[in-house]
């Protein structure tokens, strides 16, 4: 097993000194007094710290993975929510899938038409919920029985009455007597005023029409149906998928580092089984294994098998693991930043952040 030559601290703050902005340099190295060179900027005195990390490459199917990602729908919506969606009109032209920032299918202003609302058949209504499409619906006071017990009698179509009664000699005793209701005319109910003995009164909720406005398509009938397709994109340049730590992703962004490695041809350690990604195989080639670099391994390897079971990268695709280090920098103005150099001694690509 051969071990790889990771780069070195020394060379990769040359490389990236030899390329960095000469203002920007000036700006964080500059001493008072000194004319300001770029070779006047020294290792020694501006890497405060220094990491090292993995990084793992793998290169996927553009075309498989769009199409793995792509499928053609329908959607309905009433004349108030076909404003609120954006939609996109490409005139027959052909979009960059790297710069393309938006979902991968997207509703195409082309295929609008007008449909028949199914809930209400077109018609704009529907019957209503309250009253089942009677226009009435159970009077609340009588509870539908179209009469109301009588309070006086409580049904019973007489009340009791005391009489006061004097005797001969003046003393005065009560006597009860029962006698017909007179506020129910001894019936015990009368009629509901509310319903006028129908037990039924007007739906308020259809205004006793008996139907109500289609919620789906706001009482007009009519729906607007569209596709969703996918972005017709140019299938140019390969895509793949990047992993390193999230400390690292902190300072530069996955794209930004796949953007360099497609256009290099960087070496590193090759696996095309996904299940090497552990220590015991890659830390004899690397010289060193780190805390995050486990988990970074599991990731990709989750990954690259899902992706080898929806045909988005083939069995056997080649796996980079590249040795990477982090340069913890601060120039002479006190300014904190960061350079990474990702890839093996004499081949290998250099970034910055927080250099600006």
């Amino acid at each position: 097993m051969t071990m790889v030559k990771a780069i070195s601290s020394d060379e990769t703050f040359q490389e990236w000194l030899s390329h960095a902005d000469l203002k920007t340099l000036e700006k964080f190295f500059k001493k008072k007094k000194v004319d300001f060179k770029r070779e006047l900027v020294s290792a020694v005195e501006t890497v405060q710290g220094v990491d090292k990390f993995v990084v793992i490459y793998f290169e996927k199917d553009v075309k498989a993975a769009l199409a793995g990602k792509q499928s053609q729908r329908t959607e309905q919506v009433n004349s108030k929510d076909i404003e609120r969606t954006r939609f996109f009109d490409f005139g027959g032209k052909q979009v960059s899938v790297e710069s393309w920032k938006g979902d991968k299918e997207v509703p195409m202003y082309q295929t609008i038409k007008e449909v028949k609302c199914a809930k209400c058949g077109g018609q704009g209504s529907v019957k209503c919920k309250s009253c089942g499409g009677a226009g009435k619906v159970a009077c609340g006071t009588c509870d539908g029985k179209a009469k109301i017990t009588c309070k006086a009698c409580k049904g019973t179509k007489a009340v009791e009455l005391e009489i006061e009664i004097l005797d001969g000699e003046g003393k005065k005793y009560r006597a009860k007597r029962r006698v017909p209701c007179g506020e129910c005319h001894a019936v015990g109910s009368y009629n509901c005023p509310d319903c006028s003995a129908t037990g039924k009164v007007r739906c308020k909720s259809c205004d006793s029409s008996g139907v109500s406005s289609c919620d789906a398509c706001k009482g007009t009938g009519t729906m607007y149906e569209y596709a969703v397709q996918p972005v017709p994109f140019i299938m140019s340049k390969k895509d793949a998928e990047v992993y390193y730590s999230k400390d690292v992703e902190k300072f530069i962004d996955k794209q930004s580092v796949e953007e360099m490695l497609n256009a290099r041809d960087i070496q590193g350690i090759v696996i095309t089984n996904p299940d090497d990604l552990k220590e015991n195989v890659l830390k004899p080639q690397l010289n060193y294994w780190t805390k995050d670099a486990d988990k970074v391994c599991n990731d990709a390897k989750k990954d690259y098998k899902d992706y080898v079971k929806k045909s988005v990268v083939k069995e056997g695709t080649k796996i980079l693991v590249l040795p990477a280090i982090q340069l913890a920098c601060k120039g002479v103005s006190g300014k904190d930043f960061q350079v990474f150099g990702i890839g093996v001694e004499g081949n290998f690509i250099v970034l910055d952040a927080r250099f600006d």
